[in-house]
């Protein structure tokens, strides 16, 4: 997949595109790197979905990011970074939520994806522990 980077571009327009690929992924911008396997605080979380990207970095360089969907999480994130001075993480669907995949950056953006497809069809059912109190 071809992503777009320029000046004028939005967080919100990069995030589509990248999710157009990889509907169970999502891009996360943050205004500070991180280290590999390591996750970002949420202090330097980007919020503002409109925020154009030459808002962000200035000057941005302006191009083309090539994703495969063989590439490990880690490298996305990487290419972000050293092609644009873009800090981004990779995020995953799991059931209802989102979770960074800090710990999964290993794996490829496609087998990403699938997992968060798969956790779609997971339904957690929460149980009562016995309580022994009551048996005699």
């Amino acid at each position: 997949m071809k992503i777009l980077i320029s000046s004028s571009q939005t967080i919100a327009a990069v995030q589509e595109a990248f999710q157009e690929a990889y509907p169970y992924l999502k891009l996360v911008f943050f205004t500070k790197p991180h280290r590999a396997f390591k996750g970002s605080p949420a202090k330097y979380l980007v919020q503002d979905r409109e925020q154009k990207l030459g808002d962000i970095i200035k000057p941005l360089k302006e191009g083309a990011l090539y994703l495969e969907p063989e590439m490990p999480t880690w490298q996305v994130e990487r290419l972000f970074e050293e092609e644009f001075g873009l800090h981004v993480q990779v995020f995953r669907k799991s059931g209802n939520t989102w979770l960074e995949t800090s710990v999964t950056d290993d794996l490829s953006l496609e087998q990403q994806n699938a997992k968060g497809k798969a956790s779609e069809h997971i339904h957690f059912e929460f149980i009562d522990p016995i309580d022994y109190r009551e048996q005699e």
